[in-house]
């Protein structure tokens, strides 16, 4: 066999073994199904050994498949490490620098902090990734992370930006039409079942049952625009609901939703210096941006 054919049927097993299914690993790899399952049986027949027992739709390991999907894990841990070296001995200020941040930030506090860098730093390309759900920086998955959390992951490097206050939000024509009422008679607007035990949930579960809420989605962003077209009341973040000119807060701020916002970047990238730069340049810009959100 090649060397390019070893490598890619190493990273086939290993998908298949993370994924439990054909259709994982075939998407993982951007081919199709009948592709991986063909290539999956030209592989078992030139080894001529089993590397995976069908079960209910499912792939389970057999010890031949465990002990490749371990050598495919190793050499793309490998890989990335060598990529991360790479990449942080550019000392040049120029190239891309991929960030990943969530949808309420992206909407609420990056476009004009990204239009100063850019205006600053031209020969910088900027691509933001927009995702609810932390990345993994170690397989450079982006280069600088902006997050809300209680606790970055300790093999990251990074800056605290300031707190992140919550409070309750609801649109001037929702609250007219509602009038004087209890927080448990409004209508509200809240997370959906995929951030179970968030603590935005957790508090207004403490209010009604979350089952009884009548509007749930996945993102915050999702949620103001809910709140702005009048389906009740929201538990938002103040860089979010304050910038809404059309929302107003209902109540003081509720300190068991505060949280802490963070820059982050992986330590094999710190002296990259278009990473340095841009990430230099984000903490301090936000930091100025998140004064105004903080009573």
């Amino acid at each position: 066999m090649q060397t390019n054919e070893n490598l890619n049927d190493l990273r086939l097993v290993t998908l298949i073994a993370e994924t439990g299914t054909l259709s994982g690993a075939a998407e993982r790899l951007g081919i199709n199904h009948a592709t991986v399952f063909r290539r999956l049986g030209q592989l078992e027949q030139r080894l001529g050994v089993r590397l995976f027992e069908r079960s209910g739709g499912r792939y389970l390991r057999t010890p031949a498949g465990e002990a490749l999907a371990d050598a495919g894990r190793q050499m793309q841990e490998t890989a990335n490490q060598a990529l991360l070296k790479v990449a942080g001995q550019d000392l040049r200020p120029s190239g891309q620098v991929r960030l990943s941040t969530t949808d309420s930030l992206a909407m609420a506090l990056l476009p004009p902090v990204m239009l100063t860098c850019r205006q600053q730093h031209p020969q910088i390309q900027l691509s933001v990734e927009v995702d609810n759900r932390a990345v993994n920086l170690s397989k450079r998955d982006a280069d600088i992370a902006i997050r809300p959390t209680l606790q970055p992951p300790d093999y990251l490097i990074g800056k605290r930006i300031s707190s992140v206050h919550f409070a309750v939000y609801g649109s001037a024509s929702y609250l007219q039409a509602a009038g004087k009422r209890m927080l448990a008679e409004h209508q509200w607007i809240a997370l959906d079942e995929s951030f179970a035990g968030h603590r935005t949930l957790r508090w207004l579960n403490a209010i009604l049952p979350v089952e009884q809420i009548g509007y749930r989605t996945s993102s915050f962003g999702c949620i103001r625009q809910a709140c702005i077209d009048g389906l009740g009341l929201a538990l938002l973040p103040c860089f979010l609901g304050d910038s809404s000119p059309s929302l107003q807060r209902v109540g003081e701020l509720v300190p068991e939703c505060a949280v802490e916002l963070w820059i982050l970047t992986h330590p094999d990238l710190r002296d990259n210096m278009r990473i340095k730069v841009v990430f230099q340049y984000l903490h301090t810009a936000l930091q100025q941006a998140m004064q105004r959100y903080q009573n």
